[in-house]
Parts: structure tokens; sequence; C-alpha cells
């Protein structure tokens, strides 16, 4: 039986992107995706800073540069949400494994402003990926305000992991 292939847009706005990611409410970081390519493993995506943000911190003005490596995280969510879509699978839970490689180049980014992140798959083995990941300030696209690589991991069932004697059963499995 042919089924038609899913067509994803490849700009998606807030009311249809919470579609893609397991996130909700004050811990959903993302505005839009600007671009996303399922071949290349690649997004691009931005957050609008305001003071409705769960990171806010109203001393600087803004949200702290180290909370990018979440806007990253949830980038690279939204990137395999779509990837999981286009299968007709639903978004999935993963975790972050590591956040390497991390260097800031500001103290924060500004109220008011926009945070545009772009996210490249380096490598997957089995359901472990690393992502090269950057940031960038509104005003400058050109250099990254913030730099890391991020290693991430898919799950299927949550409940192996934090389920009811979860480890005792891990254990018992190996």
């Amino acid at each position: 039986m042919y089924t038609s292939p899913i067509t994803i847009p490849q700009q998606i706005t807030t009311p249809d992107l919470v579609k893609f990611l397991p996130h909700r409410g004050k811990m959903f970081l993302l505005s839009r995706v600007i671009q996303h390519s399922c071949e290349n493993h690649s997004i691009t995506t931005e957050y609008d800073i305001t003071s409705g943000c769960i990171f806010y911190e109203a001393a600087l003005g803004g949200i702290p540069s180290w909370v990018s490596f979440e806007l990253m995280a949830q980038s690279i969510s939204a990137l395999i949400g779509i990837e999981n879509k286009k299968k007709g699978k639903p978004p999935l839970p993963g975790f972050i494994l590591s956040v390497s490689n991390f260097k800031a180049g500001i103290e924060s980014f500004q109220n008011g402003s926009t945070v545009r992140m772009h996210v490249q798959e380096e490598f997957t083995a089995d359901t472990v990926s690393q992502y090269e990941c950057t940031c960038f300030e509104q005003q400058n696209l050109k250099s990254p305000a913030v730099t890391a690589k991020i290693t991430v991991m898919g799950t299927n069932d949550l409940k192996y992991f934090f389920g009811e004697n979860s480890n005792e059963k891990r254990i018992k499995k190996n």
C-alpha cells in the first residue's frame, strides 16, 4: 500500500511547532523554525526573549547565555520531531547526555531580542547523536554568540528509565 509522503513546511511557528516537541508550558523555548533539512539533519530556529521566559533575570535584562544550551537542545528536539513526523511517529522524549566545547562570547541575550540557533548533526550511533550548535544574536548573524557540541539520546520508553524499580529492571535485562 502506497502512502503519500508527509510534507512539512520549512517555516513553522509556535502554534504548529508544539506538535513536534514534547516540551510544554514555560519550558517550551522556541518561537519558530526558519529552515530544516531531514536529508542534511540540520535546523535553524529562533526564540524571542521576553521577561516571561522561565530563565529571565531582571538584573541582566534578559536570559544568561548559558541558557542557550537548552535553546539548542530544543532545536535538536524540533529537528528529531520533524524527522519523526515524516516517518509517521509522534514526538519522542530524549535526554541531554553532554554539553561540551561550550563557548559564550556574551553574558546574556537581551529582552526584546531574538536568538537564532543553528544545529547540525555530526554523527549518530544507535540512539545517541552529537550536534554542532551555534547561537546568534539578532543584530549579528555572522559571528556566533555561543557555540557548543551537544550529545543527546532518544528513547521510545521513558518508563524503562524512570518507572518503578527501573534500575532493577535494567540490571535483570543485562
